[in-house]
């Protein structure tokens, strides 16, 4: 099926959620009424075995039908979970961070007594449910912008972050979490903080009338349209979340207690 097939779910979190490899369409009393398998890792399409299809209401797939297309290829992650039993991560862009994601905050978690990035509210968590990678179309890349801000630097919990570290005043997250990282980790990667610190600016132009500011600031994460652009910005947030997991929490920095 076309990948647009899942719009019309991610278009009401409320309803329905999206997780690595299933649908699930949940009432407003919070029970699952249905979901349905699906392979979201693939590249060209979501794929879905027939047999599948066949559990959920008939509305939905008349819906399916008409995103239906003649070939597709299953993921390799799908392939080996469905016919290996293999446990493996997902191998989307988004699915990959969001697991990376919630993995490194309970490792943190262990470590340090809190987590890093504090989960968002009810009124915010559409953000999370909803990010994925963007169509060609500017309205979509400006709110995964938003969303991926939300959840990689407006959560960051300041509140632990300054407890026991030297930090000025009135100084924004990306700067708190820089300096905590420098006194209580020894860790100073600056790549790192300029990366975050463009994402917040790309989120801050976006939000306002494009000018030439929005374009040079653009022009820093472009890879050629919005959906590669917006993919290049995840794997960038992977990367960070690695090299903190890698010198903060990996078994080089435990052994070197």
């Amino acid at each position: 099926f076309k990948k647009e097939v899942l719009d019309k779910y991610y278009n009401k979190p409320s309803d329905y959620s999206i997780n690595d490899g299933y649908l699930v369409y949940t009432n407003k009393e919070g029970v699952n009424i249905w979901g349905i398998p699906i392979d979201n890792n693939a590249q060209e399409g979501i794929m879905v075995y027939l047999g599948d299809l066949e559990k959920i209401p008939y509305e939905e797939q008349e819906y399916w039908r008409l995103y239906n297309i003649e070939s597709g290829e299953s993921s390799l992650t799908s392939y080996n979970r469905d016919f290996k039993a293999e446990l493996c991560s997902p191998s989307e862009p988004v699915l990959y961070f969001k697991e990376k994601l919630e993995l490194f905050n309970e490792k943190w978690m262990l470590k340090f007594g809190w987590h890093l990035f504090k989960q968002l509210n009810a009124e915010d968590e559409h953000h999370w449910k909803t990010l994925k990678i963007p169509a060609e179309e500017q309205k979509e890349f400006d709110e995964k912008i938003l969303s991926l801000t939300k959840i990689l630097i407006d959560s960051l919990n300041s509140e632990e972050i300054k407890k026991g570290v030297i930090i000025e005043e009135n100084i924004g997250s990306i700067s708190q979490i820089e300096a905590f990282l420098k006194q209580k980790c020894s860790l100073n990667y600056p790549p790192m903080f300029e990366f975050l610190r463009k994402l917040q600016t790309l989120r801050s132009k976006a939000v306002h009338f494009k000018n030439d500011e929005y374009k040079k600031i653009y022009s820093y994460f472009d890879k050629g349209d919005f959906s590669k652009t917006f993919e290049g910005i995840i794997l960038d947030a992977i990367t960070l979340l690695n090299t903190l997991e890698n010198n903060i929490l990996g078994e080089r920095n435990e052994a070197t207690k």
